[in-house]
């Protein structure tokens, strides 16, 4: 029966218009024991069943379920049976969807792109060409390519060509998350433009040789854009009726079949997919950084929403060498961030602070070229208001998360530098 939905649910998206949420209610439940978890885990998930805007992590820690209305009964069962503790956070997920809608429009010119709203590839990318055009310490770049056949682009902005160390941060790979390539744009208009009345930020700009791709998971965003919102995978064929790979679970970093936090169910979210690389994506990419790595002193990798900084190790709960780096650097970066809008994050190893996983991005980056490595996990909701969103953040939600995060980079930086890792 769940394959029999699932077919009839894929054929469906087929159609030109978008899928839609109407009616789909979004709940906040308190994981307050390891039954609580280990059921959240565990529920029918991905098209036709259940899904998380903030997903299941750790006991005490709260997972916001989204619930079709075909569910809602299914659903009433299993909290009345595993006693959780629920609020209702949406009643209709499609009018939280309706704000973030990506601008249709789109002008040329540099100063005319909003960097306050959420774009295709294909404007990112122009953005991108026309920023090359105008900064001399500009260049784009290409990362790799993906199984439509799309380039994965990024941008160079260097602008002390052999002297700088290098950052680089990788923005949505997982489809959904698009505040992640909306902050990420926020950032390099910020880099870009930064004045001598701000020193800090200016420094970054001047003294790190950045190399930043807005959009790593090109396919899977298109796809979450014009038709399925809720997509996370790539966008490969597996099997007769699943499609796509989580490319957070692909790099050949503890990779397994079924391993720690991955799937080997290919119609799973988080399927690891067949072998290691066995994506386009993780595997070009992967190889323009080692094309690169001796330009490379730090990896950053963007991801939404849990209020979380991680580093390795996903695959074991032991320290990875060199953890009080990684923990005073994390410290650092967090108290950061706070400070500008009172966004609290916690931060920990990923194995740790967030749930086991293996075939992360940083991970591999660690453990091919040694440097520090780290994933964000943006901010959930509005700090300001407390409004929850999870990964659907509106567009007004860009600018605050974009502030807190540079802010945090400046930070993150200066302890390196301390500490003698850039």
């Amino acid at each position: 029966m769940k394959l029999l939905i699932l077919f009839v649910c894929s054929l469906s998206l087929i159609a030109a218009e978008p899928a839609r949420f109407d009616n789909y209610r979004v709940y906040s439940v308190a994981i307050e024991t390891e039954d609580h978890l280990s059921t959240l885990l565990t529920v029918n998930r991905g098209i036709g069943g259940y899904d998380f805007l903030v997903e299941p992590r750790i006991v005490g820690t709260k997972a916001d379920i989204i619930v079709p209305p075909h569910m809602q009964d299914d659903f009433e069962e299993l909290a009345k049976g595993h006693e959780f503790n629920v609020e209702l956070v949406f009643s209709d997920l499609q009018q939280i969807i309706d704000r973030e809608r990506p601008q249709q429009s789109f002008q040329r010119a540099a100063e005319d792109f909003d960097v306050n709203a959420y774009h295709s590839t294909e404007e990112i990318n122009e953005w991108l060409y026309y920023l090359a055009e105008q900064y001399p310490e500009v260049q784009v770049i290409r990362g790799g390519s993906t199984f439509e056949g799309r380039d994965i682009i990024g941008i160079n902005i260097n602008r002390k060509v052999d002297e700088n160390p290098g950052i680089f941060i990788e923005a949505n790979i997982h489809a959904r998350e698009w505040i992640t390539s909306g902050s990420t744009v926020w950032l390099i208009n910020k880099l870009l433009t930064a004045t001598d009345a701000e020193p800090a930020y200016k420094d970054l700009a001047d003294n790190i040789n950045w190399y930043i791709f807005p959009v790593v998971n090109v396919d899977g965003y298109e796809y979450s854009r014009n038709v399925y919102r809720m997509w996370r995978k790539t966008r490969s064929r597996q099997g007769l009726i699943c499609q796509g790979v989580d490319p957070n679970r692909n790099w050949d970093s503890s990779w397994q079949a079924g391993g720690v936090g991955a799937s080997d169910n290919m119609c799973d979210l988080d399927f690891g997919g067949p072998n290691a690389f066995s994506e386009i994506e993780t595997r070009t990419l992967s190889e323009y950084i080692l094309s690169i790595e001796d330009k490379l002193n730090l990896y950053i990798s963007f991801h939404s929403a849990a209020e979380l900084l991680l580093f390795p190790w996903g695959h074991t709960a032991d320290p990875v060498a060199g953890y009080e780096d990684f923990y005073a650097v994390a410290e650092a970066t967090v108290n950061a961030l706070e400070a500008r809008h009172g966004t609290v994050y916690r931060f920990g190893s990923i194995n740790q602070a967030i749930y086991p996983a293996t075939g992360g991005s940083i991970d591999w980056t660690f453990l091919r070229m040694g440097i520090l490595s780290y994933c964000y996990e943006f901010r959930s909701r509005n700090t300001a208001t407390g409004e929850r969103y999870g990964f659907i953040a509106p567009p007004e939600e860009i600018q605050p998360n974009s502030e807190e995060v540079l802010d945090s980079l400046v930070a993150m930086v200066a302890k390196a530098r301390e500490l003698g890792h850039i």
